[in-house]
């Protein structure tokens, strides 16, 4: 028996090392490829498939939840359905389609396989400290070399190359948020955050990269950095003008940044930020994209909110695809496989800023929503017995999760999703009566909280 705990507890830490490796492969060869090699851009469909099978294996050997498989298999199913027998595209075209789905169905399961026994998820979060810390630096490493390179715009994506600035962004808040949450002493706040200044000093670089989602989650970090107990009231009291400070540096570097580049957006108005997010007239939208293409380098990029809204005009054009959409694989193709005729069409439409509740329905219709919300509800609310909520973590996940529906399409990228569910895993703690200095669990913090 000894042996075969010996064989699990291996197994375990093979799939630890497995994921950070996926981790930082996928969160920093698109700044090698764009920024530093790039005769490597034409190995990124091949290493990014690698990628998606080694998680898909990995699954395969590992994942024993029978919830797990089920999800799964549905989803597979359905989608199956959807594009084969619906919209008669091939089944290869649905494989290739599957792939980006493998990060938000498979990573879970496996990282609560990693974390299911006491002495690995020690060792897994112990890592996560030293992996986190060590992400972060590096994406504010490459955010510095691009802004200095190509000054504050879509080209600032960190690590993991042009035209990921927002996900790059999120990924620092996120990582940066968890490790100051286990470092703070909330009986001697203040001095703590002092003390653990150097997490909120690697914020700074999420503001050149021209990304309005930044505002969004410093906002997130310092509310939600406070637990929820009877001293609210007084560390709020101590955050909300630390908060209040840091937004208008960071406004104050933003706008700087994007002037100096002569690029981006500045938010001056109300009208400032409209227009940014959502175009005035539905019917010039296509038009606006394609000569932005013909000008542009062949790229467009929708409003997101015009994505969302004209998806009413795509339904009078392109009737019978409500329920189901037009089949898993729309936002894949181009480089080794063909892409689709409604692809190729509506181009145009497909590239730029995606909000995933637009990728997901573009591809599976309301049914495609039905399932994501439903999968989305059943891992909030599956609570391994034993265990308490981090209150203010699974808030700062539930934030995200709705930032994403509507900002854009992080549950694509392998990284993003190992560090989401990741947080997500952790979040759910066993109480401790006397946690240990430097323990590797959320509980400490979680002492200090709400706990139901």
């Amino acid at each position: 028996m000894a042996t075969e705990q010996t064989k699990s507890d291996k197994t375990r830490y093979v799939c630890q090392l497995t994921l950070w490796a996926v981790f930082w492969v996928w969160g920093t060869f698109g700044f090698l490829a764009d920024d530093v090699f790039r005769q490597l851009q034409p190995m990124r469909p091949m290493l990014m498939l690698v990628l998606d099978a080694i998680i898909a294996l990995m699954a395969c050997v590992v994942v024993r939840r029978l919830w797990a498989w089920v999800c799964i298999t549905v989803f597979m199913g359905l989608s199956w359905l959807a594009t084969c027998m619906l919209n008669h595209e091939v089944t290869l075209f649905w494989v290739n389609g599957m792939r980006e789905f493998i990060g938000l169905l498979m990573i879970y399961p496996i990282v609560l396989f990693i974390m299911d026994e006491p002495k690995s998820r020690e060792r897994f979060l112990d890592s996560f400290d030293r992996q986190g810390l060590y992400f972060i630096m590096v994406q504010c490493f490459c955010i510095i070399f691009q802004w200095f390179m190509y000054g504050a715009g879509d080209l600032v994506g960190g690590g993991y190359g042009h035209y990921y600035s927002g996900q790059v962004s999120v990924t620092i808040y996120l990582i940066s948020f968890a490790l100051i949450r286990r470092r703070i002493d909330y009986d001697h706040f203040v001095k703590s955050l002092g003390e653990n200044k150097i997490y909120i000093l690697l914020l700074l670089p999420t503001f050149l990269n021209e990304t309005k989602v930044s505002f969004v989650m410093l906002g997130l970090y310092f509310l939600l950095l406070a637990p929820i107990d009877r001293k609210l009231l007084m560390r709020l009291m101590i955050v909300v003008p630390l908060l209040a400070l840091l937004t208008t540096v960071g406004l104050a570097v933003y706008n700087y940044t994007t002037e100096l580049s002569q690029s981006g957006t500045n938010f001056n108005s109300l009208e400032d930020a409209v227009a940014y997010f959502v175009l005035d007239d539905l019917e010039k939208v296509e038009g606006d994209a394609r000569w932005n293409i013909e000008n542009n380098h062949g790229r467009a990029d929708v409003p997101r909110l015009s994505k969302l809204m004209y998806l009413a005009v795509l339904n009078e054009q392109e009737p019978g695809h409500v329920i189901a959409g037009f089949g898993v694989g729309q936002f894949k193709g181009g480089t080794q496989m063909a892409q689709s005729d409604f692809a190729r069409e509506y181009d145009w439409l497909l590239m730029g800023s995606i909000p995933y509740v637009f990728h997901v329905y573009i591809q599976m219709g309301v049914l495609g929503l039905l399932m994501f919300v439903c999968y989305a509800v059943f891992l909030a609310w599956k609570r391994p017995l034993g265990t308490q909520r981090d209150v203010n973590l699974q808030l700062m996940l539930l934030a995200v999760a709705l930032l994403v529906c509507l900002y854009n399409d992080m549950f694509r990228n392998l990284a993003f999703c190992i560090l989401f569910f990741t947080l997500l895993s952790s979040s759910w703690t066993r109480p401790t009566s006397h946690p240990k200095e430097g323990e590797a669990t959320f509980s400490t913090s979680v002492q200090h909280g709400l706990k139901f």
